[in-house]
């Protein structure tokens, strides 16, 4: 038996060979590739793991640690890798469909009965359908890719802040415990000057009492480092009792000048989180176009080849020879309700977006301004303490000291001189962390990296 000669056979080689060329190079496809590369380069590579955390491990030594050991941060980057992968799902064509008869009864024809038929043939949606879909599974990817850098950015304000927090802590525990030493020996000064008859017994009393309350702010800072330890080895994805370096705050350095003007108008670019929803704009109106597309046939494509049995008659031309034929076909979008309705939900998920972004970048913004205003004040402050306050403490203390001494001033008034000091350097330790944890807030929010090494 010989098939039957087909002229069409090598068009239909030709437009399989276009349609394949054609979805290589779409746009889709090349921002999938584009996007596997972005991923080999940004994503965390648990092949390439930093140094381990010591006790002269630096605050950029722990952030290198946390982008590689951070689950969550992980978590966001296979959240992206997988999102990558829906772009060839939604751009590949419809599986071929292969569909085999058997002639329950003869057909009979001019060269012989029919037995049995075998049909391959594949559809095509309708010009533009793939490409549509793959942009919009390419944008989704886009915004999983900007969802990764928020969580980076996150995760980088989360170790900042703690490990400023626990600066803080250690800073405060010094200059307390200082104060501490301090008050003991002046304890001593007042008992024996009652013992001798210079003070009273009252003088004694309040050095105890207040003894007895700087110790307990002591105790309450020594105890307060646990914790947040373990909030920072949380972040780091290590035990929670696992040694850390003690961080200190950097006394000194410039004041950093931000532009806070364009960090709030470029805000919009810079932000990730803003990106992402960008991108989700992008989807939902690939989104549109796929539900205008929906309203138009897909094509089909195939070939069909029939077994034919010899003719009973001999002497019959062409007697035995198989049939091959070529078949085409059109789907029928007939039910417009369908298709009216996948439009109206298509065009709502769009205003779905741009609303959600409109609301995040008024939001972003306030708060954006907020954490400005929070840098602002931290650094007023502590200029303020640490320009003037404190060495004028400093001066009240040794000024009520030496009349204390000489009976010119009581021990009560020297007692507040030095609670006054005491709470001054607290507050510029703290003013000098909220700078730090201001500004890596800002960092957080606009997605501008701003930190310096002379910065604390």
């Amino acid at each position: 038996m010989r098939p039957a000669k087909l002229n069409s056979l090598p068009m239909l080689v030709l437009l399989g060979v276009t349609l394949l060329v054609s979805a290589c190079s779409s746009p889709a496809t090349r921002s999938y590739r584009r996007g596997v590369d972005a991923f080999e380069q940004s994503a965390p590579n648990a092949e390439v793991r930093p140094a381990e955390i010591d006790a002269d491990a630096s605050l950029d030594d722990l952030l290198r640690f946390a982008e590689w050991s951070n689950p969550g941060l992980r978590a966001a980057a296979l959240r992206w890798r997988a999102a990558l992968e829906r772009v060839p799902q939604a751009t590949a064509l419809p599986d071929p469909r292969l569909n085999f008869g058997y002639f329950l009864e003869e057909i009979e024809t001019r060269t012989g009965p029919m037995d049995w038929r075998l049909g391959v043939s594949q559809s095509f949606p309708w010009p533009g359908t793939l490409d549509a879909a793959g942009s919009a599974e390419a944008a989704r990817a886009e915004a999983e890719r900007a969802r990764f850098e928020s969580e980076r950015l996150a995760l980088t304000e989360q170790v900042q802040r703690t490990w400023f927090e626990l600066a803080y802590v250690n800073a405060a525990h010094e200059v307390t415990r200082a104060h501490l030493d301090l008050l003991g020996r002046w304890e001593e000064v007042a008992r024996t000057r009652y013992a001798t008859g210079l003070g009273n017994e009252a003088d004694v009393i309040r050095a105890q009492v207040e003894l007895g309350k700087v110790n307990d702010r002591v105790r309450s800072l020594d105890d307060l480092r646990r914790p947040l330890g373990a909030r920072l080895n949380a972040a780091l994805n290590r035990p929670a009792g696992a040694q850390l370096p003690t961080p200190a705050l950097h006394v000194g350095g410039s004041a950093l000048e931000l532009d806070d003007a364009s960090l709030l108008a470029d805000l919009a670019v810079t932000s990730p989180d803003l990106r992402a929803l960008e991108h989700h704009i992008e989807a939902a109106e690939q989104g549109v176009a796929l539900a205008d597309k929906a309203y138009y046939p897909d094509l089909s494509l195939g070939l069909d080849y029939t077994a034919i049995s010899s003719a009973r008659s001999p002497g019959v031309r062409g007697s035995g020879d198989d049939a091959l034929a070529v078949t085409a076909g059109l789907s029928l979008p007939i039910w417009r309700g369908r298709r009216d309705a996948g439009a109206r939900r298509a065009n709502t998920l769009l205003a779905v977006a741009r609303a959600e972004h409109d609301d995040l970048l008024n939001r972003q913004g306030a708060e954006l301004e907020l954490a400005l205003y929070a840098l602002r004040d931290a650094s007023r402050r502590l200029s303020l303490y640490e320009d003037t306050l404190v060495p004028k403490g400093h001066e009240s203390v040794q000024t009520t000291a030496v009349a204390y001494q000489s009976s010119k001033a009581s021990f009560l008034e020297f007692i507040d001189a030095e609670r006054v000091l005491l709470e001054f350097q607290l507050a510029a330790a703290r003013a000098r962390a909220d700078a730090a944890q201001a500004l890596a807030r800002v960092e957080r929010l606009s997605g501008v990296p701003l930190r310096e090494e002379s910065l604390p």
